[in-house]
């Protein structure tokens, strides 16, 4: 759910620094893009901050502990229609992290981080959602090579989260239950206001077992980015990035197969008081031995009166990704979002952005430092009406021939985080589907609903 970390990370910038030389908020999405070697001078204000910086033996060597715990209560109830009963789903889903970050001087470091994740009750809507007993999520070695005066390379090799490129392609995806990470090489130069980034990994595939998770061969990726950091706006950051695929089974609405996909992109990001967040993205390849060219654009502006009382933000937010044409044609112009989190479709986090279209009016208020209220209305459209709708991981949800017209639905919903200390962190969600057209002779005809409430630890 972008928009319930968008406020969190909102709130993060919110949160007080405990002492005057301490970070805002040190914590990060990932822990190991952490650091807290501050705290070798700075005094050790917070209840976790002995196990944040444990000093070793040889200088600069230190070891930091890190974990999580989230426990998140959803309901889905899909409305009966005259040939089907309701659905009703009530479950509980677990997440439980623990890492450790050992460095070895300021050059070298090794990370680990194990992964939980547990489903309890009724799961019988299409939801992605994710069940791990217990595995290592992270596992890797870092050295870090200074270059001039103000450049850093870094290496990475092992099982980690990447990011390159857009995060809306590449991505961890936290809203899930179950985290995704990646086994391969990645390496990063930043020099002042640069950063040039690349890798190539292998998707780790989830088993639900103890220590069962493997890469998959059939999922390969790898790409390159470039982006730098400028005033305009206040703040934004400007780039561009290249990223491959070569999966041996995709499933689309024309068929299954095999698939290599080039991707070349252009995002641009940033502002304050004003803000953006843009990508424009072109896609080509093969599917099936068939070419491929697919595109999207998705973009989400925004403005903050920060003068005004509970400084309210309203935002629009309006994407569109290209569908298959004809699935008669060999050609496929359906368009692949990659490893994406579950971002495009508001608090539920159903829909994914292949052949949709959607348009977003959201308005947030700050009633106080720590918390944040949320008020959405997505509404969706399929690009193509020769193509299906489909969920964020890429399967068909509703094909081509179950409806007609174009409009899906909208989904308007409240979203409230509520983060009253630095380490804990409440989210709650309530939206309500209103199927359009396309859905009228599906199992979603009559809508359906959605709950979480998201009860976070971290230290």
């Amino acid at each position: 759910m972008r928009r319930l970390f968008a406020v969190a990370a909102l709130l993060a910038l919110a949160v007080p620094a405990v002492a005057q030389d301490r970070p805002p908020n040190p914590y990060r999405s990932n822990p190991a893009d952490e650091d807290w070697t501050f705290l070798k001078t700075s005094p050790k204000a917070d209840v976790w901050d002995p196990i944040k910086y444990i000093r070793l033996g040889p200088d600069d060597w230190s070891l930091t502990l890190s974990g999580e715990a989230r426990l998140r209560p959803e309901g889905f109830r899909i409305r009966e229609t005259a040939n089907r009963q309701a659905i009703v789903d009530n479950y509980l889903l677990q997440r439980y992290l623990f890492g450790s970050d050992l460095r070895m001087g300021r050059r070298l470091r090794v990370f680990g981080e194990v992964q939980s994740g547990v489903i309890n009750g009724s799961l019988r809507s299409p939801r992605p959602s994710d069940a791990n007993a217990f595995d290592l999520h992270q596992a890797f070695v870092e050295f870090r090579q200074p270059v001039g005066k103000s450049g850093t390379l870094t290496f990475t090799g092992g099982r980690q989260e990447m990011e390159i490129g857009s995060s809306r392609l590449i991505s961890a995806s936290p809203g899930l239950n179950v985290k995704r990470s990646f086994d391969g090489f990645s390496a990063s130069y930043r020099h002042t206001s640069w950063v040039v980034a690349a890798g190539v990994a292998q998707l780790v595939g989830l088993s639900s077992g103890w220590f069962d998770d493997r890469p998959d061969p059939g999922q390969k990726f790898w790409g390159v980015a470039a982006a730098r950091r400028g005033r305009l706006l206040g703040r934004s950051e400007m780039g561009g990035y290249y990223l491959g695929i070569d999966r041996d089974v995709s499933v689309y609405a024309q068929g299954i197969g095999s698939e290599v996909r080039h991707t070349a992109g252009f995002k641009w990001s940033g502002g304050s008081r004003f803000d953006l967040n843009y990508d424009a993205v072109f896609q080509w390849g093969e599917f099936k031995a068939a070419p491929i060219r697919a595109w999207a654009f998705v973009t989400e502006t925004g403005y903050r009166w920060t003068s005004a009382a509970w400084r309210p933000r309203i935002a629009v937010r309006s994407d569109i990704a290209s569908g298959d044409d004809d699935p008669r044609n060999a050609s496929l112009q359906s368009f692949n979002p990659l490893f994406p989190g579950n971002s495009y479709s508001g608090a539920v986090g159903l829909l994914g952005p292949t052949n949709l279209t959607d348009f977003t009016p959201s308005l947030t208020f700050l009633p106080r430092r720590d918390l944040v209220i949320g008020l959405e209305a997505p509404s969706y459209w399929r690009t193509s009406s020769a193509d299906g709708v489909y969920s964020t991981d890429l399967r068909v949800l509703i094909r081509p021939e179950a409806g007609s017209g174009k409009y899906v639905g909208t989904n308007p919903g409240v979203i409230v985080v509520w983060r009253p200390t630095t380490h804990l962190e409440f989210q709650g969600a309530i939206t309500r589907f209103l199927s359009g057209e396309f859905l009228e002779n599906t199992f979603v005809a009559s809508g359906f609903g959605f709950y979480s409430f998201t009860t976070r630890y971290r230290f």
